[in-house]
């Protein structure tokens, strides 16, 4: 758009100075020709006959008249050259025009008939003398002048092509500016204002505008991840007391088999209930800010072994089976990492649980550790067949309750939580659809140099 306008206004800049510089180059040829003309007049003597010099230039013409009032025009004399009879011949005191391929001017003074005593008789008529010369010069002149203002207009387009990006990089930085603290904000842990630029303009309008809305946006989910929380807290009770009844009640050898049947189907239940209404406390505690991460040194291959045995009972029953990979060649210091075991172990659980609701029914989950790596630190990685191939979906599974198939169990928020963690965890959770398979890597970043 810069170029374009800049172009536009070279365009017309050039257009208007070329038409200034012809007209004041066809003005400074008709004066030089008018100059020429009127000397030539002013040698003109009608007494007793008609007397004139020739043009002494090379290619002019001449034509003299003389008229009277009331009488008909007589020629007193024409170059060979000086078309008869030529139609649009300009007027004494009128600019020069185009005869043909020649230019010409007239000059006229007051003179009396041709005669004897001419020169003393009083004057009753009119002299009027026209001078023409080639209009080839002046042709080449405006020809020099076009091809002066096309190379500038060529050189105006290139240097506008050239700092066009410029410009446009600098009358847009505080867009670029604002556009990635928003691509920030999606990601980010909280909602951080954007930059207002000090312009004073409709951007700096905008960035205030889209504050005040950030603002508002802002306490709307501070107050909704609040309520979550304080909701699911009180939950918490209620369904543990339940729970624990139900627990006591399921162990009384009296009760029927039927009764025990329908106890236990409560107490997966309001199981169920509960681990969902942890999701919703563990929400409202991410929506608040970046949970504080308890660090210590946590060797993964100890924590991954009791990950398998603790979600083994679960995978049996889903009638899946979960497979560990360790690494052989790694030592206890290359698996150690600093980092949160709370919060790792969720977002594990998160991964696995995920991959034993959704993946292809009865295919193997594995759940796989790998060593340091050139530039990079250990990587865990959960791989499980895909159902149906997620496709476009693969980018949208970390979005808070987001789900590829709406009538698969679960809320949605078991990725979002996992990547929520990651992000404070400092390690970083990808996923990968490989062939009919959904890889999730957490990979550790490599270790500084001591």
């Amino acid at each position: 758009m810069f170029g374009l306008v800049f172009g536009l206004a070279a365009l017309a800049a050039g257009g208007y100075q070329y038409r200034s510089l012809a007209r004041l180059l066809a003005r400074t040829d008709d004066a030089q020709l008018r100059t020429r003309a009127t000397r030539l007049l002013d040698r003109v003597s009608l007494d007793p006959l008609p007397t004139l010099p020739l043009p002494d230039q090379l290619g002019e013409a001449m034509r003299l008249d003389f008229e009277e009032p009331g009488r008909p025009a007589r020629e007193l004399f024409r170059s060979a050259q000086f078309p008869a009879g030529a139609p649009g011949l300009p007027r004494p005191g009128a600019p020069g025009a185009a005869l043909g391929p020649r230019r010409v001017v007239a000059v006229g003074r007051a003179a009396a008939p041709p005669g004897p005593g001419a020169s003393e008789a009083a004057p009753t008529g009119r002299l009027t003398l026209w001078l023409a010369h080639p209009a080839a010069p002046l042709a080449r002149d405006l020809a020099r002048l076009r091809r002066t203002l096309w190379l500038g207009l060529l050189g105006s387009a290139a240097l506008a092509a050239l700092l066009a990006p410029a410009v446009a990089a600098v009358a847009l930085r505080p867009l670029r500016r604002m556009a990635a603290q928003a691509r920030r904000i999606q990601q980010a842990q909280d909602i951080a204002p954007l930059p207002v630029p000090n312009t004073g303009d409709e951007v700096q309008e905008l960035a205030e505008t889209l504050n005040q809305l950030l603002g508002r946006l802002q306490g709307q989910a501070t107050a909704q991840a609040n309520f979550l929380a304080a909701a699911a807290h009180e939950l918490r009770t209620p369904l543990a007391t339940l729970q624990t009844g139900l627990d006591v009640s399921g162990r009384d050898p009296n009760l029927p088999a039927a009764t025990r049947a329908a106890l236990a189907g409560h107490d997966a239940e309001l199981a169920r209930l509960g681990r969902l209404v942890d999701d919703f406390l563990l929400v409202g505690r991410l929506g608040a800010g970046a949970l504080p991460a308890a660090r210590r040194p946590v060797a993964l291959d100890e924590l991954l072994l009791a990950l398998a045995d603790r979600e083994l009972p679960r995978f049996r029953a889903a009638g899946r089976t979960l497979t560990i990979e360790l690494p052989e060649h790694a030592t206890t210091a290359e698996l150690t990492v600093g980092t949160d075991p709370d919060q790792l172990t969720t977002m594990l659980l998160n991964l696995l649980d995920n991959a034993r609701k959704h993946g292809a029914p009865g295919a193997p989950v594995a759940l796989r550790l790998a060593g340091p790596a050139a530039g990079a630190g250990p990587t865990i990685g959960v791989a499980n067949a895909l159902a149906v191939p997620l496709g476009p979906h693969l980018a949208h599974l970390t979005a808070a309750w987001y789900q590829a198939d709406p009538l698969a169990p679960g809320t949605g928020l078991g990725l979002w939580i996992a990547g929520r963690l990651a992000q404070g965890l400092g390690v970083r959770l990808g996923f990968e659809e490989v062939g009919p398979q959904l890889c999730a890597t957490v990979a550790w970043p490599a270790p500084s140099p001591a």
